[in-house]
């Protein structure tokens, strides 16, 4: 199993047992509960990149943000995205036009290759 599978499979379990139940309705805060107070040694991971890996991806983005095939617009990042059958994505570029590009590459891949093409 790799990291995403198992930062996916942390994600459902923090939402069956701390959004499902009606504890919480924060991701963020139902992801901090259970790594707190269910997780495994193997789920003890870095499940997000660093502050200053986000910072230089912004930076990087700036300059050399990826654009729309369809469209010509920059495209958006999200993090931790599912398609519409459910399965997860570390990443996602997102286009104002309705198009999607799932990728199993994370951030911080991203940050590579994006500093490769400049």
């Amino acid at each position: 199993m790799n990291q995403n599978d198992l930062r996916n499979i942390i994600i459902d379990k923090a939402r069956i047992k701390y959004i499902d139940s009606g504890i919480t309705k924060n991701i963020t805060e139902a992801l901090k509960n259970y790594l707190e107070n269910d997780a495994t040694e193997e789920e003890q991971i870095p499940l997000f990149i660093s502050k200053p890996e986000i910072y230089r991806l912004k930076e990087r983005l700036k300059i050399n943000r990826p654009r729309c095939e369809e469209c010509n617009s920059e495209l958006q990042m999200e993090e931790n995205v599912r398609d519409f059958a459910g399965k997860g994505y570390a990443t996602a570029w997102i286009c104002k036009c309705g198009r999607i590009e799932y990728s199993e590459n994370t951030v911080k891949e991203w940050l590579e290759i994006l500093n490769e093409n400049r």
